[in-house]
């Protein structure tokens, strides 16, 4: 079956996602809240709609890319959702990064209306979005799971089945876990070295080719910090709100997360001081100047 996509959230991450699921050959249907990104995946081929209910209606396969549990549920479940205008056989895919509780309760809910769900949160970045490179980790049914295999791969390069329904959910959380920590301790790292008189790129370099080497410092702080580049790239709001979900995930599972906690306040501190929206390597920044040094080359 030829599948026909819905796409619903298309901000910094979701819109180059729908350009690639066009590149690729899909026909899509498209709406946000905003409508500004529409227009650019209107002249690609896209064609736009006026609600979610709308795109439901009109397709297969409706991906949903938003920020929040709260978002997704309302776009899936709410009035003029995807539930109220999918069609028999179609799949749902949220995309999102969201609790997995949330994620479990509408799977559960679409599946007395006959409709299969997926959750595929991302991992990559808006570069990986942009490039199709990204991360995607896949709970639910299996066998939904290979009928949605290529339209993944439209989008990512790297693709994990989790398990069921919630599973993917929980290994994004425990990834972005890792990752919210990383920033924070290559940000520490890098400025008591800068600090103590060693060169950033000397500090970067070695580094890089040793035991400390992570993702963040290779791709947040090379690609942003370092160039005094604070734009998203992935928003110090979505971090810390990521990091919640960590940390409500430990809380119901009964498990301490000492780091962890220690980390969300840091994020907590970041978006209080008014830097929610930007990348979330923006503590080098707040880093350079407490300590009176520039962490950039």
């Amino acid at each position: 079956m030829e599948e026909i996509i819905g796409f619903i959230g298309t901000g910094t991450m979701g819109k180059p996602m729908a350009l690639n699921l066009i590149k690729a050959g899909y026909q899509l249907n498209v709406y946000d809240v905003n409508p500004m990104p529409l227009e650019e995946l209107k002249i690609k081929g896209a064609t736009i709609c006026l609600s979610s209910k709308e795109v439901a209606s009109k397709s297969n396969v409706i991906i949903t890319m938003l920020p929040n549990s709260e978002d997704v549920e309302k776009a899936i479940l709410g009035e003029n959702g995807v539930a109220e205008g999918a069609n028999k056989d179609c799949v749902v895919i949220d995309m999102s990064t969201i609790d997995p509780i949330s994620s479990r309760k509408i799977s559960n809910n679409l599946s007395k209306r006959n409709i299969k769900m997926l959750d595929a949160p991302v991992s990559g970045g808006s570069w990986g979005a942009a490039s199709g490179t990204l991360a995607i980790m896949v709970g639910g049914e299996e066998d939904v799971f290979e009928r949605c295999l290529k339209i993944f791969q439209g989008m990512g390069k790297k693709i994990f089945y989790c398990g069921p329904n919630g599973n993917g959910e929980i290994v994004k959380i425990m990834n972005n876990l890792l990752a919210g920590i990383n920033i924070l301790a290559t940000g520490e790292a890098l400025s008591l070295g800068v600090k103590a008189g060693v060169n950033i790129k000397v500090l970067y370099d070695v580094i890089n080719a040793s035991s400390g080497q992570n993702f963040a410092m290779q791709n947040y702080c090379a690609n942003k910090a370092f160039k005094g580049d604070y734009e998203p790239g992935f928003m110090a709001s979505l971090m810390y709100k990521d990091m919640g979900l960590a940390m409500a995930l430990a809380k119901n599972e009964g498990v301490p997360l000492l780091i962890g906690g220690l980390g969300h306040q840091m994020y907590s501190n970041i978006v209080a001081a008014g830097f929610g929206k930007k990348d979330m390597s923006i503590f080098l920044k707040i880093l350079e100047e407490l300590k009176n040094i520039k962490i950039r080359f």
